[in-house]
C-alpha cells in the first residue's frame, strides 16, 4: 500500500459538525475499500490565496492514508459529487506517515545532529 495525502477545502458556511461528518466518511470509504487512514486533522478556517468558486475563505483538513490507486480512484469521485467541497488535492507520499509525535521528530534530529557533530570533531582530530 501506498501512503497519500489529501487536503480538501470545504465551504466555509458549512458547520463544523457537517465537516466531522464528511471527514469520517470520507474515512469509511478508504477502509471500505482497504485503505488504513492514519490521520485527520483539521485545520480550521483561513483566507485563500485567490477565489474559488466564488469564496475567499474555506475550511481546510489534511487526511492522511494508505492505499492503493482504487482507494484514491474512488475517494476523489465521491469527493467530486459533494459540492461542499470546494477544492482538493492527493499527493503521493515517498516516505510513509507515522504516527510520532512532532516532540520525538525533533528529539532524534538533535541526537543525529549532535552524533555527526562528534564524528566530524573526531576526524578534524584526527587530521591535525
Amino acid at each position: 500500500m501506498r501512503a497519500y495525502e489529501m487536503i480538501f477545502i470545504v465551504d466555509p458556511d458549512v458547520l463544523d459538525e457537517d465537516v466531522d461528518q464528511m471527514s469520517e466518511k470520507f474515512g469509511g470509504i478508504i477502509d471500505g475499500l482497504g485503505g488504513r487512514v492514519v490521520k485527520v486533522d483539521k485545520w480550521g478556517k483561513r483566507k485563500l490565496a485567490y477565489k474559488v468558486k466564488k469564496r475567499m475563505k474555506g475550511i481546510y483538513v489534511l487526511l492522511v492514508f494508505h492505499g492503493d490507486d482504487k482507494v484514491t480512484a474512488e475517494l476523489e469521485r465521491v469527493i467530486k459529487l459533494d459540492d461542499r467541497v470546494i477544492k482538493y488535492l492527493t499527493i503521493k507520499v515517498d516516505k510513509p506517515a507515522e504516527d510520532k509525535p512532532a516532540e520525538d521528530e525533533m528529539a532524534e534530529e538533535e541526537r543525529v545532529t549532535e552524533e555527526k557533530d562528534i564524528e566530524n570533531e573526531g576526524i578534524k582530530d584526527q587530521e591535525e
